[in-house]
């Protein structure tokens, strides 16, 4: 179960993040800004490679991650101090009362 929340995380972001580039590359800007990130220490590692990655293809864009944990991550997203809370557990009915998916 845990492995296919991870999964399910990280295709939807994966997604929303194409979805942001093609709309970009569609209307001729260039894809610019920050996104912020914290939570689980077991996705830090994979979440900082993707960034790396990420800014290779897109220089303007600055992903900054931080580790403290998937209550910290769920947390940090909810009171929308980061833009993406990195959560390796299942998301619980209060926080998806409160906006989580």
């Amino acid at each position: 179960m845990k492995k296919t929340v991870i999964g399910l995380l990280l295709v939807s972001f994966l997604f929303a993040m194409w979805i942001a580039i093609m709309h970009s590359e569609a209307n001729g800007d260039e894809l610019k800004g920050t996104v912020t990130i914290s939570g689980a220490w077991a996705l830090y590692p994979m979440t900082v490679k993707w960034a790396e990655e990420f800014q290779k293809v897109h220089p303007a864009v600055k992903v900054d991650v931080s580790a403290g944990g998937a209550g910290k991550g769920m947390v940090d997203c909810l009171s929308k101090i980061v833009d993406i809370g990195m959560v390796s557990r299942d998301v619980n009915p209060e926080e998806t009362a409160k906006g989580a998916w």
